[in-house]
C-alpha cells in the first residue's frame, strides 16, 4: 500500500512540476527583437555578469532607443482604442498590443510582431520635442486624425522617464 502511496505521490509531483513549467508569462517576447537574430550578432562577454545574464549597470534600450514604451490612444466613440506597452528589463522583453478598433488582442512575441515595425519608424531620445515624438508616433501607429487624446509614456536607456501627452477637442 506504501508503495502505491508513494508511486501516486510521485506522479502528481512530476505532473504539477510539469504544469508550472509550461506556464510562462504570456507578455515575455522570445524570439529575437530588431533586425537581426541572436545567432547573427556578434557574442560579446564585455557586458556580462557574472551571475549569468547582463551587468547590473546595463539595463537595455539598444534595440530602440528606450527601455519603456507605453502609448494610449482615445478616440470620440472608443476609449483606449489603441493600447501599447514594451518592456525592456535587462534580457527580458514583454510586450502587448491591444486594437480595439481591429479586435486585435495581442502579447508576447504575436504583439512584438506587430509593434516592432512602429518602433523602427520612431528615433526619440529624451531631448526631442513633445510634439515630434506625438507626431512619430502618430505616423508610425497609423492613428487616425480624429483621436481625442493620446498618452505616451516612455523610459529611456539613462533612467529619464518622460510624458507626452496630445489632446484634440471634437
Amino acid at each position: 500500500m506504501a508503495y502505491k502511496k508513494s508511486s501516486l505521490l510521485t506522479s502528481l509531483l512530476l505532473s504539477s512540476a510539469l504544469v508550472l513549467a509550461a506556464c510562462g508569462d504570456e507578455e515575455e517576447v522570445t524570439e529575437p527583437v530588431g533586425d537581426q537574430s541572436q545567432t547573427d550578432q556578434p557574442v560579446s562577454t564585455d557586458d556580462a555578469s557574472p551571475g549569468g545574464g547582463i551587468g547590473e549597470d546595463d539595463i537595455g534600450g539598444e534595440i530602440f532607443g528606450f527601455t519603456e514604451f507605453d502609448l494610449n490612444v482615445d478616440y470620440p466613440d472608443q476609449d483606449d482604442a489603441l493600447d501599447v506597452s514594451y518592456e525592456e528589463d535587462r534580457d527580458e522583453i514583454s510586450a502587448e498590443y491591444e486594437n480595439k478598433v481591429t479586435g486585435d488582442d495581442l502579447a508576447g512575441d504575436d504583439a512584438m510582431n506587430e509593434i516592432e515595425p512602429a518602433f523602427g519608424q520612431i528615433d526619440v531620445d529624451a531631448d526631442t520635442p513633445d510634439d515630434e515624438v506625438i507626431s512619430q508616433a502618430i505616423e508610425a501607429f497609423g492613428i487616425e486624425d480624429n483621436y481625442t487624446s493620446i498618452e505616451i509614456e516612455i523610459r529611456y536607456p539613462d533612467g529619464n522617464e518622460k510624458e507626452y501627452e496630445a489632446t484634440q477637442n471634437q
